[in-house]
């Protein structure tokens, strides 16, 4: 599903939904922490309540490859329950701007809209940038990463087209992965992978990974590659051509997620992973 694709009405009727089911601000800020987790962020945080100074959440994100630990960005986070029509104005980026130690970067997340005004105080001081994220943002990535949303069935003829196809059907059979099988694993390559050039590996995979490897084979679909194993957050590095190849991101850097089955052949030490059209 995508919002370009739904009616202004179908629209209004989603955002109320999402804007209705949390009571409070409070209710929102712990829906935040868990989505932020999914989104990619370490070390969430609500602050507490009487001593936030404008603060509702703080985070991290770190690096990737050998200076994760040092190659880090802090995060401080407000967020507001905003109902659809009460438009977040300058006043509010300023509190947050304000709370900006230095080299940290501000998230503001709201249910409803930003002001124009709003738009450009977050981004006229490049010492104290401010990431905006409004209600549609937030819906339309909820519904991309399955967080809260449930799909109604469409029929598609370009589905069935492909499902009859014997040619292609005789390759996705060939894959090594038994997709009959209920020992594979499901895990969906995310936007936020994408986005940091990496696929995380699931952690029941993770654990079945000899401690002493620091690369492995990965059969993807038909063809065998070898990777850097991350393991101190657990993925795997120099992934981009992959993630060009399997239409993940082009060459144009569109992003585009898709859902991936996994498993781990212990007898050769190597990964099997499909990743589905």
């Amino acid at each position: 599903m995508n919002i370009s694709t739904l009616s202004n009405g179908e629209l209004l009727r989603i955002q109320t939904e999402f804007y209705n089911y949390f009571e409070t601000g409070y209710d929102f800020e712990e829906f935040l922490k868990e989505y932020l987790i999914k989104m990619g962020l370490d070390e969430v945080e609500i602050t507490q309540r009487s001593r936030d100074g404008g603060i509702d959440l703080t985070a991290i994100r770190k690096g990737v490859g050998d200076f994760s630990e040092i190659d880090i960005t802090n995060y401080f986070i407000q967020a507001k329950r905003y109902a659809f029509k009460r438009n977040v104005g300058v006043r509010e980026i300023r509190e947050l701007k304000g709370t900006l130690l230095f080299g940290y970067k501000g998230i503001f997340i709201c249910t409803s809209n930003f002001t124009e005004d709003a738009k450009k105080e977050a981004t006229n001081d490049i010492s104290k940038p401010i990431v905006l994220i409004d209600g549609k943002s937030l819906v339309q990535s909820c519904i991309d990463n399955g967080i809260g949303f449930i799909f109604k069935p469409v029929f598609s003829s370009e589905k069935m087209n492909k499902l009859l196809n014997r040619d292609k059907m005789a390759k996705i059979n060939s894959n090594p992965i038994n997709h009959n099988d209920d020992n594979y694993i499901e895990k969906m390559i995310t936007s936020n992978d994408i986005r940091a050039r990496m696929i995380s590996i699931p952690s029941s995979i993770m654990k079945l990974i000899p401690d002493s490897m620091q690369k492995i084979d990965v059969v993807i679909n038909d063809k065998t590659y070898s990777f850097t194993i991350n393991r101190s957050r657990n993925y795997l590095a120099g992934v981009t051509d992959v993630l060009r190849e399997y239409n993940l991101l082009s060459m144009d850097n569109v992003i585009t997620s898709k859902n991936a089955r996994w498993s781990f052949d212990q007898e050769k030490n190597l990964i099997r992973l499909y990743i589905e059209n």
